[in-house]
């Protein structure tokens, strides 16, 4: 799941109605069970909608390396927008029918529907008898695959669909999920929205648990809906992400067939460190 960083931390309980809990992972298939993002999908596009700190990240890395270019965890299309725009050509994958529904309606508003592809699929067994110049998979979406089983398969499926020498980008959390870290008991607000078209506000909180073992965090999601002159419904999901080091990145991407290019810690591009709030990963693929 894309996620933006909290802004204060609040402590108590919290006392409203819960109306949805499950545990699923966001953007991988699950169809004993309903995908996370069938019950979030207008929260997560309310909260991200002015999201733009990595546009540019994508945007000229595109432009530099040329179509076609595949988005594995696209969402409601928050990054395709702005490549199609830019004349890219562009498929996105993501599992969630309720998420691929909103970028279709999103770029159908916008005349830009004919320049991308949206395909539902899982991304560790995707097949699409087609190779792309850029692969990426943006804002902690793969730290979602927690076990190295699932991110060496979406790896060898990145692998697969790139050209020899294509270029692969992974937006990991670094330094940003420290508080969390940290934070075992605390709820953190992420934001609170105005939703026009439902005549809503909408709130979501955010509580951490921190497998320190395991390095993978448990984040528990309140999405808090108020409508005007109506009673307070929460909805409950829950989602992990996996704590890549600088060191265990560098070496998976590594061990599944790609170079190591560049490691960044911010979108400015600045090299990586501890300190740094990302971990992105910029990787070729071996000519093999």
């Amino acid at each position: 799941m894309e996620s933006r960083w909290p802004l204060k931390i609040l402590k108590g309980p919290a006392t409203f109605r819960t109306t949805h809990k499950l545990d699923k992972r966001a953007w991988q298939s699950d169809h004993s069970s309903m995908n996370m993002y069938e019950l979030i999908a207008p929260y997560y596009d309310l909260e991200h909608a002015g999201y733009q700190d990595d546009v540019d990240l994508y945007l000229n890395y595109a432009i530099a390396v040329g179509s076609p270019v595949l988005e594995l965890g696209c969402g409601t299309g928050r990054l395709l927008e702005p490549l199609a725009r830019r004349g890219i050509e562009v498929v996105g994958i993501d599992s969630s029918p309720a998420m691929l529904a909103r970028a279709r309606q999103h770029l159908q508003e916008r005349n830009m529907l004919k320049q991308v592809e949206l395909i539902e699929a899982d991304a560790r067994g995707l097949h699409l008898n087609r190779r792309f110049r850029l692969a990426f998979v943006a804002l902690n979406s793969f730290a979602q695959f927690t076990t190295r089983q699932d991110q060496r398969a979406v790896l060898a499926v990145i692998h697969e669909h790139l050209l020899p020498g294509g270029t692969l980008i992974l937006d990991l959390p670094n330094a940003d999920v420290h508080r969390y870290q940290q934070a075992d008991g605390q709820l953190f607000h992420q934001g609170t929205w105005t939703d026009e078209s439902q005549r809503t506000i909408v709130s979501h909180f955010i509580a951490a648990t921190n497998d320190q073992e395991a390095r993978v965090l448990h984040l528990t999601h309140f999405y808090d809906i108020h409508p005007q002159a109506g009673p307070l419904s929460r909805i409950v999901v829950e989602n992990e992400l996996a704590l890549l080091s600088q060191g265990e990145a560098e070496l998976l991407v590594e061990s599944c067939g790609f170079q190591i290019g560049h490691l960044f810690g911010d979108y400015d591009l600045n090299p990586c460190a501890d300190s740094t709030p990302r971990l992105i990963v910029v990787a070729t693929r071996d000519s093999a």
